[in-house]
């Protein structure tokens, strides 16, 4: 890169990077060899003791110095800000062209000397480091196998054609998707490689095996230790189990089940463990209430969304990862329906998707968040742990005290929590930042009504494909003097929108004569959010029933 070349950058917040990607994509106005960087990373942030703006926040994003703009004569290109507003956005994509966007981001050029390190914009994206590592990988060994093995160098663009392009990464753990190295060619070559592999190890070799050798492969170009690939989550399990393949790292008792041919073995299968006793006596996969030892011998997977960790064990429990709009949304409520204060009843928390946002953000005073699958449950508790969040377990009703647990150091959050003696000393809140307090309910949601009735301001109803069952707990919940908001959970079907809202509110009513009769209620859908499309025509909404 020429030290007088000039590079045309486009600054905005990452609230609106992802629109912006997609649609500079779609007009190829953006170079997808180049990274996304923050621009602390790029060129130094000026102090803010001048006046000036800090975009350390924000994201930098390299366009094709190809495009059709003009930059103005001027020899002050640093810092950015100074230019921003200085150049012509008319040739712009129509997105761009909308007031509201440009007040968020910038444009300007850049000389390339300003950049620390120039790789920062030529490095390569893991896709393209993962075929060029497979293509090094696996040349040797397509060109020296026999013409009768029906493998050849010509099999290489079909096998770099059909490697993955997208998937689910997350702090040390990727999900690819559920055909990743399964198309053909793939089966046959992976099988020659794991034949050879043998034929070393039987003969002597010292030599690293050929399987470690593409693991590490994979591993280093998309920057995990863990890598699986997914499977469908079974309609029909009510604890929403995943099922995946694990493919690299240490998954401790479940490295059995790691393959990279998929007819080599069997996926754990939750609901058939009377077949596989060695997996029922290691890992109580079934409904049997996993121990201390079974939740320390497992992999647990960490990630961070919005400043908020969030910890699961892959096997047992999935990470959802569309419905960061709909956190960012309660994060951000409080123009909405301000939770601050407030007691929040979350009746399927999961590992915490919404209960650790409405504490961090939304700055609940308590949340009772029920949760059923017991894996989910250490997930919550171990996420509370690392974000510094004061919780307790409710083993029975007679026992519903609340003793709060907190880890002395919240990085140490991987340790199984849940094992913990209750007389260790919580640490207590921060009194810059207090966080108000978490109550674990493991088990059916129901049983523990009785514990939160009538308390709640709000109460989350997140299961889909619906929570309908759940509506009558939710009711129930709601503080009877102050009222609140039922935030209600749902699969709708294109077209259907307006007849669930009558559907929602007649059947509400009807629970409200029963449950809190003698008072009158009014019930207003004050808005419905379209979290994430969950199949074709099928939409996962959210509506915020006051």
């Amino acid at each position: 890169m020429s030290s007088t070349r000039s590079i045309p950058v486009l600054v905005a917040p990452p609230s609106i990077t992802k629109q912006l990607k997609v649609t500079l994509d779609t007009a190829g106005w953006r170079d997808k060899n180049r990274l996304i960087a923050r621009y602390s990373q790029l060129i130094p942030i000026a102090s803010e003791e001048h006046g000036q703006p800090d975009l350390s926040t924000y994201m930098t994003m390299a366009l094709l110095p190809t495009l059709p703009f003009s930059r103005p004569a001027s020899s002050q290109l640093s810092p950015l800000w100074d230019q921003c507003q200085q150049l012509d956005k008319s040739s712009l994509p129509d997105i761009l062209q909308d007031p509201a966007i440009q007040k968020l981001i910038y444009l300007t050029w850049l000389d390339s000397n300003l950049f620390t390190t120039p790789r920062h914009l030529l490095v390569q994206t893991p896709h393209e480091k993962l075929k060029d590592g497979l293509t090094k990988f696996l040349t040797p060994y397509l060109t020296s196998w026999p013409s009768n093995c029906q493998i050849s160098i010509d099999s290489l663009p079909v096998l770099l054609a059909s490697i993955p392009q997208k998937w689910e990464h997350y702090s040390d753990f990727t999900l690819l998707p559920p055909a990743a190295f399964l198309a053909e060619p793939w089966p046959q070559v992976l099988g020659h490689l794991l034949q050879q592999d043998r034929q070393s190890q039987q003969q002597g070799s010292l030599e690293p095996s050929i399987m470690d050798h593409l693991q590490r492969l994979v591993q280093d170009a998309l920057s995990s230790t863990h890598i699986a690939r997914k499977a469908i989550i079974p309609v029909q399990d009510i604890l929403r189990r995943p099922k995946i393949r694990p493919l690299t790292g240490d998954w401790g008792i479940h490295n059995q089940f790691k393959s990279w041919i998929e007819h080599d073995i069997a996926l754990l299968d939750h609901h058939n463990v009377q077949d596989q006793p060695q997996v029922e006596a290691l890992t109580h996969a079934a409904d049997a209430e996993p121990t201390p030892e079974n939740f320390g011998s497992a992999y647990w997977a960490m990630t961070c969304q919005n400043q908020v960790w969030y910890s699961w064990a892959p096997m047992f429990t999935m990470f959802s990862a569309g419905n960061i709009t709909e956190k960012e949304r309660v994060a951000h409520s409080r123009p909405i329906f301000d939770a601050r204060d407030k007691v929040v009843v979350d009746l399927y928390a999961g590992i915490g998707y919404f209960t650790l946002v409405y504490l961090l953000h939304a700055g609940a005073r308590t949340v009772h968040a029920c949760e059923w699958n017991p894996w989910s449950v250490e997930g919550l508790a171990r996420g509370a742990d690392r974000n510094g969040i004061r919780w307790s377990k409710v083993s029975s009703l007679e026992d519903s005290s609340t003793t709060f647990k907190q880890e002395s150091d919240p990085a140490q959050g991987q340790e199984s929590t849940l094992s913990k003696q209750a007389q260790k000393t919580p640490k207590k809140a921060s009194k810059s930042a207090p966080l108000g307090n978490l109550v674990i309910y493991p088990g059916d949601n129901a049983q523990w009504i009785s514990c939160f009735e009538n308390q709640a301001h709000h109460v989350n109803l997140g299961l889909i494909p619906s929570a309908e069952l759940g509506w009558v707990l939710g009711v129930r919940a709601l503080c009877p003097k102050e009222g609140g908001y039922l935030h209600v959970h749902h699969n709708i079907r294109v077209g259907e929108e307006e007849s669930f809202k009558s559907y929602l509110l007649k059947s509400l009513e009807q629970q409200f004569a029963e449950w809190k009769a003698g008072q009158v209620w009014e019930l207003h859908i004050r808005h419905m959010e379209n979290i994430k499309s969950f199949a074709p025509l099928v939409f996962h909404y959210v509506a915020d029933v006051e």
